[in-house]
C-alpha cells in the first residue's frame, strides 16, 4: 500500500507520496496525466502518475464515481489524496459515496464551515472512515514521485493565512475561499482555480507564473477570468468544467476574453472528458467526444 508521509519543512507542509512500497501499483501508460471529468455542472479533476491518483474536487452527486470507475482499476481502489476546493455542493458531494467505496489517504480542505447539511454529512463520513484531514493555506506544497527525476509538485496559492480555520461563511462568500493550486510536472504547469472571482485573481497575481493550462474558474462565470488575470498567466489551453445550468455558464464575456488569449478552449459539456498527458517529453490533449 502506498505510504503517505506528512512533515513540516521550514514551515511549509509537504506531502511525500512514496510510490515504492506499492509493488503491484497500477502502471499508467503516460508519465503524467490530468483528466477533467464530465460530471455535469461541477468540478472534478483526476491527476495520475504511473502509480498515484490525486482527485481535485468531487463534483455533484455520484457522477464522479462513474468516471473514476473507468479510470481507476478495480485492484487499485485508492485515492492517495483528495482536495476539496471549497464547500459548495457541486465540488464536494460526490466524496460522500466515494469515501465508502475507495480507500482515501488524506483529504485536503480549506477549513471553512457552512450550515449546508450535505457538507456536514461529508464531514461525518470523513470522521467515520478515519480519513486524515489537512487544511490548505498559501505556501504549502504537495509532492509525489514515480522516480527521483519524475516529480509532481502541487503548490497552494490560495487561501492565505488571513482566512481563519473554522470560520463560518455565508454561501455567497464560499467561492472566494476556494483552494487555488498550481500543479507542475517537468516544465508543464496547470492552474486549478476552483470558483474564485476577480477579487481573488487580483490578490494572487503576484504569485502566478506563465502556465500551460488553465482550469477556468467558476464554470466560466463572467465574474472571473479577467483580462488582467489572463495576461498574467498566459495559458496555451483552457478547460471549462460545466454542464446544463441556468446561470448562462460559460458566459459569452468569459469566452470572448479567453478567445483573445487562446483558441484552445475545451468544455466538458461539449468535449466530454478532457485529458492532458505528458508523453515523449511533450504535453498533449485529447477528449472523449472527438
Amino acid at each position: 500500500m502506498d505510504k503517505l508521509k506528512l512533515f513540516l519543512v521550514f514551515g511549509l507542509l509537504v506531502f511525500n507520496l512514496s510510490l515504492y512500497s506499492f509493488v503491484f501499483g497500477f502502471l499508467n501508460q503516460n508519465e503524467f496525466e490530468i483528466d477533467f471529468l464530465p460530471v455535469g455542472q461541477g468540478d472534478a479533476e483526476l491527476i495520475r502518475t504511473k502509480r498515484n491518483f490525486v482527485l481535485i474536487d468531487a463534483g455533484p452527486g455520484t457522477k464522479v464515481l462513474n468516471e473514476l470507475d473507468k479510470l481507476v482499476p478495480v485492484y487499485k481502489r485508492r485515492l492517495d489524496l483528495v482536495l476539496i476546493t471549497h464547500p459548495n455542493i457541486d465540488h464536494f458531494s460526490g466524496l460522500v459515496e466515494l469515501a465508502k467505496r475507495y480507500e482515501i489517504g488524506v483529504v485536503v480542505m480549506n477549513g471553512v464551515k457552512t450550515e449546508n447539511g450535505s457538507f456536514k454529512n461529508l464531514l461525518k463520513t470523513i470522521v467515520d472512515q478515519k480519513i486524515p484531514v489537512v487544511y490548505a493555506r498559501r505556501g504549502q506544497t504537495i509532492e509525489f514521485f514515480d522516480s527521483i527525476k519524475d516529480r509532481v509538485l502541487i503548490t497552494i496559492l490560495w487561501p492565505d493565512l488571513n482566512l481563519p480555520l473554522g470560520v463560518s461563511l455565508p454561501d455567497k462568500q464560499l467561492n472566494d475561499s476556494s483552494i487555488v493550486s498550481l500543479a507542475e510536472f517537468k516544465d508543464f504547469k496547470v492552474l486549478f482555480t476552483g470558483d474564485i472571482s476577480a477579487n481573488v485573481e487580483k490578490a494572487i497575481l503576484g504569485f502566478l507564473p506563465d502556465i500551460d493550462v488553465l482550469k477556468v474558474a467558476h464554470h466560466g462565470s463572467k465574474y472571473s477570468t479577467t483580462r488582467e488575470f489572463l495576461a498574467a498567466v498566459r495559458p496555451e489551453l483552457a478547460v471549462i468544467e460545466v454542464g446544463k445550468n441556468s446561470y448562462g455558464h460559460p458566459t459569452k464575456e468569459t469566452l470572448a476574453r479567453l478567445g483573445v488569449q487562446t483558441k484552445n478552449v475545451f468544455r466538458t459539456d461539449v468535449d466530454g472528458l478532457v485529458k492532458l498527458f505528458w508523453q515523449n517529453n511533450q504535453w498533449r490533449v485529447a477528449n472523449s467526444n472527438q
